[in-house]
């Protein structure tokens, strides 16, 4: 695989802010195990200090936000873009949310 290589890409549609940033702190937490001790270390500070409090403020205020972790040489990332509400074409970037 070369660098810039897109391996695999999963997306997920959540109801609210804090169900989108819920998602990525469940599947950190699933990683956090086989991470190297400081990217584990960065991983948990941001599960549970205030990298996941920022996220849904920044996503309350109509901001992107995201995560990006190096396992294995590789780099894991997650990304959450305020949505329109409706649904996405093939080629745009799936909402994080509809706004209420």
């Amino acid at each position: 695989m070369e660098a810039d290589e897109i391996a695999e890409v999963y997306r997920h549609m959540a109801l609210d802010p804090a169900g989108a940033i819920r998602f990525i702190r469940l599947e950190v937490r699933a990683l956090a195990a086989g991470l190297p001790p400081l990217e584990r270390h960065r991983a948990l500070s941001w599960v549970d200090g205030g990298g996941c409090v920022g996220a849904i403020g920044a996503l309350h205020r109509g901001e992107p936000c995201g995560l990006s972790l190096s396992r294995q040489g590789a780099w894991i990332e997650w990304t959450v873009r305020p949505g329109s509400g409706s649904p996405a074409d093939a080629g745009d970037p799936l909402p994080a949310w509809p706004p209420g």
